[in-house]
C-alpha cells in the first residue's frame, strides 16, 4: 500500500507543475484568463484551452492528463483506506444522534471505520463529538446488558429445582405430577421461564431454564454451582424440546 501514495503523490507535483505552465500561459495573453485559471481550475484551465486550443492545447493537455490521473488514484487511495466506510458511517451516527435512536450496531461501526481509516491513512482524524456519543451509546448498551444478565441470574437463582418441587407436591399430597411433555420450537416462546430439556444434534438431553426466545435462537440458563450462566442455542440446532408441566392425576 505504500506505492499507492508515493504515485499519488507524484501525480499531484506533475499535475502542478503542468497548472503553472498553464498559468504562465494564460498570463502572457491577459491577465484575467491568468487568474482564472490559477484561482478556478480545472474550470478556469478548461476554458481557457478550449478558446485557445490551437496555440495552447499542449499545456492545456499535460495539465488535465496528470489532473485526471492525481484525482483517480487519490479516489483509489481513499477507498483503500476505507474513506467510503468512514463516511457511511459519519451519516449512520449523525442520523442515530439527532433522531435520539443511536444504535449500539452504528456506533461500533462508527469507531471501527474512524480507527481503521487513521491506521491505514496516518492522518489521525480527531472527530471528538461523535466519538464521544458512540462511546456513551456503547457504555450504555454494555450497563443494560450487565443488569439484563444480573435479572436472569436472579431469576434463576430463585427458580426451585425439578426435585424440590417434586418433594413439595409429595409433601401437601397434591394430585398432581411433574412431566416433560414436548413442544415445537416456535411454540418455545410461550413457555420463557419455565424448565425445559432439550435435545441438540449429536448432543444427549439436558436440562435447562428457558429465559428467552427469538425466531433464530433460545435463550436458556444453567446452574453451576452456588450461581448460574446465561447462553443461547440456534433454533436450527435443537432436533428436541420438552418442557416441565404439572400435570393432574
Amino acid at each position: 500500500m505504500t506505492l499507492l501514495p508515493l504515485m499519488t503523490q507524484i501525480a499531484a507535483a506533475c499535475s502542478l507543475l503542468a497548472l503553472v505552465w498553464l498559468t504562465v500561459r494564460a498570463f502572457t495573453r491577459k491577465s484575467t484568463w491568468g487568474l482564472a485559471v490559477m484561482l478556478t481550475s480545472p474550470v478556469g484551465a478548461t476554458l481557457f484551452g478550449l478558446r485557445y486550443w490551437d496555440e495552447e492545447k499542449k499545456a492545456f493537455l499535460a495539465y488535465m492528463v496528470t489532473f485526471a490521473t492525481t484525482a483517480a488514484l487519490a479516489l483509489t487511495l481513499f477507498t483503500a483506506w476505507g474513506g467510503w466506510d468512514l463516511i457511511r458511517a459519519t451519516y449512520q451516527v449523525n442520523s442515530g444522534i439527532n433522531s435520539h435512536m443511536l444504535t449500539t450496531y452504528d456506533a461500533e461501526y462508527f469507531l471501527k471505520a474512524n480507527m481503521s481509516f487513521n491506521e491505514k491513512s496516518g492522518l489521525n482524524i480527531q472527530d471528538t463529538y461523535r466519538t464521544e456519543k458512540a462511546r456513551q451509546r456503547l457504555a450504555s448498551a454494555a450497563k443494560e446488558r450487565a443488569d439484563r444478565e444480573l435479572a436472569d441470574l436472579e431469576a434463576a437463582e430463585d427458580n426451585l429445582s425439578v426435585d424440590s418441587i417434586s418433594k413439595k407436591a409429595v409433601a401437601k399430597n397434591e394430585r398432581y405430577r411433574l412431566v416433560y411433555i414436548p413442544i415445537k420450537v416456535t411454540d418455545a416462546k410461550n413457555y420463557v421461564g419455565s424448565t425445559v430439556k432439550v435435545t441438540r444434534k449429536n448432543v444427549p438431553e439436558k436440562e435447562y431454564r428457558l429465559i428467552g426466545s427469538s425466531g433464530q435462537k433460545l435463550e436458556l440458563s444453567q446452574h453451576a454451582g452456588k450461581g448460574s450462566y446465561s447462553f443461547s442455542y440456534r433454533t436450527g440446532d435443537i432436533e428436541k424440546i420438552r418442557v416441565l408441566t404439572r400435570q393432574q392425576y
